[in-house]
């Protein structure tokens, strides 16, 4: 008896989410009928969908130069790097990004670690765009290598990092990691390779163990589709690639009874089912004898058994825990691949504890995360996921712990709260608004969205209470930053500081922890009535370290010291018998203090306020007051100047004041002449 050949097809074939992703934004684009729009390079590696492409008026380009300023350029799913992209915008195109999610995230990860200092190795074909584009994400530092064969030929590098192309062969990547390993003693890995191509290329290993030939489909320029019939070849089984029906051979059938089918990423749903059909149509042509089975049941109960277990997808049940990619994120939903026949749908409300505006505060494209499954399937197929259930579960494990060890837990804040601030830490947290600083803070608001740490101070899960301490960590922080910069401080050390509070006798200035105080004396060479007269809450400043009390945790700080010193010159502005103007700041029992210039001032003795006899010096000056002065000696060491108001003396044979014996004053240590006492008797 005859019976007709069976064809079975792969449980994972076809168009994977990033390709299909790239098509919608192509057809999307080319309908807003506002430009041009070009494809730099094929959009996908299938000629077929590129040649209804150009029909609908996406013009594939090779350079980005052959586009027309002002167009559109769709970036393909394979993705470019920064250059290219440079380039786009200086030619005006406005670029659609459609950049497959798992090539994105491999491109940001070689530009990080590049960026960090480490050698970075990519798997891959150094010929394949996706490849260039990630090298190029790394400023072309990264290196390429196909083969454990190549990667033996690397040198030594003491930090290494490897990520793969997304369509390359698991196996191969895992050899490449292996040589790898015994090269470099800091090893870091990227497992890239796309959740869907590792499907793709298991669904077609386990299809090999049930037929006798394999047929592949997809361009003959794609390389995710050279490497799945590469892996069916290696399986045993005789494999033929191919673009379409037409390229099908009935000799390839000859005495066939089961043949499988799969399809490489790039390869549209139409094409496959043509080529699924046409190669029915050769095994009828053909022809092909009963099949019996060893265990004495029927070849058309084995093909159909056969065909029951390749196309059968293992269905996800409600509380598994599932991890996979994000791929698509909607105001009310995101989409995720995990593995499953079709893309994981997870609510927004079901992301976080907490509410949020837009899931893009949660996750993002390209974003690895777990998820619970609520249901297997809703109306349209799709698994319903939820992350807040995955989070909180493996948050109270991790609060529990936290809690029991002092160690501080990480979360996002959400909202704020009347008392306090909601925390999302997996689970809804309170911090109150005491324990959000160690000061008082009147804007709860500045803290939403910011990701903070925090001590457990209560929990109890069967309430679902989790309270959180903030201040206690940032005291804990604070002490051992002041500990460590009072080891660090030395006298005579310069340091910068912000003023954070301002007193009667100076300001308080934080150095990195500590609050030095700088006192009022030490802020100018002048007098300053008022630490604000020179400083204001917030001036940063450099200053230098006068003295540690490291027992005390109390330090001394100069300004004035960083400052020129005006008494350095001073014998050189105002040479005795020079003449100068000055303004009255104080008055003594003894005379007038005179500034002649800020930082610098002198002393008019009453007995040189005036020609007469004067009993306090309130009687001549007082303070404000603009006087000419005339200089009668300087000591720049003592930072001490006399000065005179009285007319220049005339006339020979003048006794010279600084023979006469000079006595003590009580009050400002005065040194004086009897002359001085007297008025000016010999001169007269």
């Amino acid at each position: 008896m005859i019976f007709p050949m069976q064809v079975l097809r792969a449980a994972k074939a076809g168009f994977c989410f990033g390709v299909r992703r790239a098509l919608d934004l192509a057809l999307a684009t080319v309908k807003e009928r506002d430009g041009p729009v070009y494809c730099l390079g094929p959009l996908i590696h299938n000629p077929q969908v590129m040649e209804r492409l150009a029909r609908e008026g996406v013009l594939e380009i090779a350079r980005v130069e052959e586009a027309a300023p002002g167009g559109k350029l769709i970036v393909r799913s394979h993705g470019v790097g920064p250059s290219v992209l440079a380039a786009a915008r200086e030619r005006n195109l406005k670029v659609v990004d459609a950049t497959c999610p798992f090539v994105g995230r491999a491109q940001r990860l070689a530009h990080r670690l590049a960026a960090s200092g480490v050698l970075v190795v990519v798997v891959g074909d150094r010929d394949h765009p996706e490849v260039q584009g990630i090298v190029d994400w790394t400023g072309g530092r990264a290196v390429v290598v196909e083969s454990p064969e190549e990667a033996r030929e690397l040198p030594g590098a003491p930090s290494v990092a490897v990520l793969a192309q997304t369509t390359q062969p698991l196996a191969n990547f895992q050899a490449v990691v292996d040589v790898l390993r015994q090269k470099s003693g800091d090893l870091q890995v990227y497992n890239t390779i796309c959740h869907a191509t590792e499907a793709r290329q298991r669904a077609a290993l386990e299809l090999t163990r049930k037929v006798e030939i394999m047929v592949v489909v997809g361009g003959a320029a794609s390389a995710n589709t050279r490497k799945l019939a590469a892996l069916c070849r290696q399986a045993g089984v005789p494999t033929y690639q191919v673009e379409t029906a037409r390229d099908l051979s009935p000799r390839w059938f000859e005495g066939v009874k089961v043949a499988g089918l799969t399809a490489g990423a790039s390869t549209p749903d139409w094409i496959i089912e043509e080529v699924e059909q046409r190669m029915k149509e050769l095994g009828e042509m053909v022809g092909a004898n009963e099949p019996v089975a060893a265990n004495g049941a029927s070849g058309e109960e084995t093909a159909a058994e056969s065909m029951r277990e390749a196309v059968e997808v293992k269905s996800l049940r409600p509380g598994q825990v599932v991890r996979g990619m994000v791929v698509h994120v909607a105001p009310d939903e995101v989409l995720v691949d995990v593995g499953a026949k079709a893309e994981g749908v997870i609510p927004a409300r079901e992301l976080s504890c907490c509410q949020v505006a837009h899931p893009e505060e949660v996750v993002k494209v390209g974003d690895e995360i777990e998820a619970v499954v609520i249901k297997a399937e809703d109306n349209e197929g799709r698994p319903v996921l939820s992350k807040q259930r995955a989070d909180a579960a493996r948050a109270w494990v991790e609060l529990a712990e936290c809690f029991n060890t002092g160690r501080p837990v990480e979360g996002v804040v959400r909202e704020v709260v009347k008392g306090g601030l909601i925390v999302d830490v997996g689970v809804r947290a309170f911090l109150p608004a005491s324990l959000v600083e160690i000061g008082y803070v009147e804007d709860l608001g500045k803290y939403v969205g910011q990701t903070i740490r925090a001590k457990v101070t209560e929990l109890n899960r069967g309430r679902r209470k989790v309270i959180l301490n903030r201040k206690a960590l940032l005291e804990e922080e604070a002490a051992q930053r002041r500990k460590a910069l009072l080891e660090e401080l030395q006298e005579g050390q310069v340091v910068r500081g912000v003023v954070r509070r301002i007193t009667d006798f100076g300001a308080f200035v934080d150095i990195g922890g500590i609050d030095g105080l700088l006192h009022v004396s030490e802020m100018a060479w002048h007098r300053v009535s008022h630490p604000s007269d020179v400083v204001n809450i917030g001036d940063e400043l450099e200053l230098k370290v006068l003295r540690v009390d490291r027992e005390n945790e109390k330090v001394s700080l100069g300004l004035k010291q960083l400052l020129p010193d005006p008494w350095e010159k001073v014998a050189e502005k105002y040479p005795v018998g020079s003449t100068v103007q000055a303004r009255v700041v104080r008055l003594a029992p003894f005379g007038a203090f005179v500034e002649l210039e800020p930082g610098v001032e002198g002393l008019v003795h009453i007995s040189q306020l005036a020609d007469r006899r004067v009993e306090t010096p309130d009687e001549v000056v007082k303070e404000g007051d603009e006087v000419e002065v005339r200089v009668l000696s300087v000591d720049p060491a003592e930072k001490r100047i006399r000065l005179s108001m009285r007319p220049a003396p005339r006339g020979r044979g003048k006794r010279e004041r600084s023979r006469e014996p000079r006595y003590q004053t009580g009050e400002g240590g005065e040194r004086i002449t009897i002359g001085e006492v007297v008025g000016d008797l010999f001169e007269k």
